[in-house]
């Protein structure tokens, strides 16, 4: 009997080409960093990959180009255990390419090369699969947002699969937190409105004016200091600190959350013991480098065991 997936995530799929630099530079100034090195990337793809690491029965929907770094991208899904046969190799329009630098503390900086790239073009027929596996949950990234076919392909499918998946939406906001465009502050809204768990950082929540509905799950992470859950009315229900991990490089770790938490919830822990184990594989993930760090699950119990 073919084994039903339990996760589908819909959202995009970036080559990361990742550099540690000695320092940022000034305008017009420069400075020296390792040699490029190609990983798997791309909020939507990281996610995805998180499940797979967990061993969470996971399907990825996305397009990509039919090229050279679209066919690596999709293989190394596989290699994670994720089901890509919801990926789309586009014919004509390529995949899009992620320049990460990480400085001596482990911060980064991301520049993403994909305007007019093919996760731009996923379209409602490309989600067909979701009749078939008729998920648990479905986890909706905004960094399709703002692009119009997408754009209009995941909204139609939060509307068709709401209350008949577990829908979980993370802003992952791609402009500057001065500077959003209104359209993609008003799109942003409405998704976090649909969605039955919204897991937010804290800068991108302020500047997209984002707050709780009733009955949703509203989690705001915080990097460093941690995360809360957030209720309506603006309360903090309760919080959960941060680890103790010293980071190297903190690529893909808002990523690493949202992947352990859904793992955990699906598991059937409570929110607050979902976002604790969400906290250390983030925590963990930022001693290693790379956008898919996910630690095993025994990495994780294990810290929590001794740090109990």
């Amino acid at each position: 009997m073919e084994q039903k997936f339990q996760v589908v995530v819909i959202g995009d799929i970036f080559a990361d080409m990742v550099s540690r630099i000695i320092s940022y530079p000034a305008n017009g100034d420069g400075t020296y960093g390792s040699p490029l090195e190609r990983n798997g990337g791309g909020t939507g793809g990281n996610v995805a990959a998180g499940l797979g690491r967990l061993g969470v029965p996971c399907t990825m929907i996305s397009r990509l180009g039919n090229d050279e770094t679209g066919n690596f991208l999709k293989e190394d899904l596989k290699s994670y255990g994720v089901d890509t046969r919801g990926i789309i190799l586009d014919p004509v329009i390529p995949t899009g390419t992620v320049v990460i630098t990480v400085d001596p503390q482990g911060e980064r900086t991301i520049f993403v090369f994909a305007l007019d790239s093919a996760y731009g073009n996923l379209q409602m027929e490309d989600t067909r699969i979701l009749e078939e596996i008729q998920p648990q949950a479905i986890f909706l990234s905004g960094v399709l947002l703002g692009l119009p076919v997408t754009e209009a392909t995941i909204f139609e499918v939060a509307k068709r699969w709401k209350g008949k998946a577990k829908l979980y939406f993370d802003p992952n906001l791609r402009h500057p937190t001065d500077a959003v465009p209104p359209q993609i502050k008003d799109a942003m809204q409405h998704m976090a409105e649909l969605c039955d768990v919204v897991l937010t950082g804290k800068s991108e929540m302020e500047a997209l004016g984002l707050s709780p509905r009733e009955g949703q799950t509203f989690i705001v992470k915080c990097g460093k200091e941690g995360s809360y859950l957030l209720q309506t009315g603006g309360e903090i229900a309760f919080s959960v600190a941060p680890t103790n991990h010293v980071a190297i490089d903190a690529t893909g770790a808002g990523d690493t959350f949202a992947a352990a938490y859904i793992s955990a919830e699906l598991k059937g822990f409570g929110v607050r013991e979902a976002m604790e184990f969400a906290a250390v594989a983030a925590g963990i993930s930022v001693t290693r480098t790379g956008a898919r760090s996910m630690p095993q699950p025994e990495e994780i119990e294990q810290y929590q065991l001794i740090n109990s």
